[in-house]
């Protein structure tokens, strides 16, 4: 994928996230009335590794940390990205650098060369989507 690409994408998914998270923060409740929008929960009845993230997000907004940390941790990791990705895709575009698409390539390829790397990570949403069908979500 070209720079501008991966760019153009990742503006558009932070906006998506901002929008996702502005609905149900505006909702106001843990149990939001925006419907689910998990697929594989609804087709399976079983929660997915990500099932609870934005409610992990509005706990996290609400200074509940453990409580979002319990939840999900993906929540933390996805609160993070939604503040350090736009940060960095505007000093780029300031800076008139690509530092963001070049270390999103290295990753890429770090990833893909990297077996042992790549087993950890998918342990890590393996471990998680057993951490959320125990918890029951």
């Amino acid at each position: 994928m070209t720079g501008r690409k991966v760019y153009t994408v990742l503006t558009g998914l932070v906006l998506v996230g901002y929008a996702w998270i502005g609905l149900n923060f505006i909702d106001g409740s843990a149990h939001s009335a925006v419907p689910s929008v998990c697929l594989f929960k609804e087709a399976t009845g079983l929660p997915c590794p990500s099932c609870g993230t934005t409610r992990s997000l509005l706990l996290l907004m609400n200074g509940q940390f453990r409580e979002s940390l319990m939840l999900n941790p993906f929540g933390m990791m996805l609160a993070f990205a939604l503040v350090v990705i736009p940060l960095w895709i505007v000093i780029d575009a300031f800076k008139h650098s690509d530092s963001f698409y070049r270390r999103y390539t290295q990753m890429e390829h770090l990833l893909a060369h990297n077996k042992l790397l790549a087993a950890c990570a998918a342990a890590i949403v393996a471990l998680n989507w057993f951490w959320n069908i125990t918890k029951g979500l």
